[in-house]
């Protein structure tokens, strides 16, 4: 019985981890309708795991449960948006502090092939550039030492993720945004934290200026 639990829970954290992975790579966004049976088919899981997994992100408003049981992920309001950004800047900025002190030499390189791979991308891969932005900033926040602070930052990240995409989908011009992440790599390798906040704030605004009009 014991063995048992435990294999549930963890199939059903898998699962949950896979989904939330897919929210933050823009695989699936904002109104799209999914369902428990294509979920378990695409995972290869029973239903129950699925549903679990789908209770934790409802209860984190990441994903929406209606009446009649479609599942869609949640759209966000101006107001929302808004919200999540001002917590964002805070969060982030705190990260950023703590790795540009605690980071090890050895980081800078990763940091810069991050880089690197994601310009590949721009204006090429739309879905390939977000996936390797989210690393680009979760790789540096990694070495704030902060399982909890990055913990909070991802479940916000997946509220706005898949509206990101949609921002560097149409917009053909992201020399704006790599600027902005030239400047946070910069600011790390220096381990310059005021340097390095700073580019983070203009690269998040910077998106925000587009993103909130969207909105409602």
């Amino acid at each position: 019985m014991v063995i048992e639990k435990i294999t549930n829970v963890t199939l059903r954290q898998k699962v949950y981890e896979q989904l939330r992975a897919k929210i933050l790579g823009a695989e699936l966004l904002p109104g799209e309708i999914i369902s428990l049976r294509g979920l378990a088919e695409k995972f290869g899981v029973s239903i129950l795991p699925v549903r679990e997994a789908v209770w934790q992100l409802e209860s984190e408003n990441i994903l929406v449960v209606e009446s009649n049981k479609r599942i869609q992920v949640n759209h966000l309001t101006r107001s929302e948006f808004k919200e999540i950004l001002n917590l964002r800047l805070l969060l982030e900025s705190e990260a950023v502090d703590k790795a540009c002190k605690r980071r090890p030499e050895k980081s800078i390189e990763k940091i810069e092939r991050i880089f690197k791979a994601m310009e590949k991308h721009v204006g090429v891969n739309h879905k390939a550039y977000i996936k390797k932005n989210d690393e680009f900033h979760k790789t540096i926040y990694t070495y704030a030492d902060s399982p909890l602070l990055i913990d909070l930052i991802q479940r916000l990240l997946a509220r706005v993720n898949p509206y990101i995409y949609l921002y560097a989908m149409h917009q053909r011009d992201l020399s704006s945004a790599m600027d902005c992440h030239r400047g946070m790599l910069n600011g790390f390798a220096e381990g310059d934290s005021k340097a390095t906040i700073k580019a983070l704030h203009a690269d998040l605004k910077g998106a925000a200026e587009w993103i909130l009009p969207q909105l409602n």
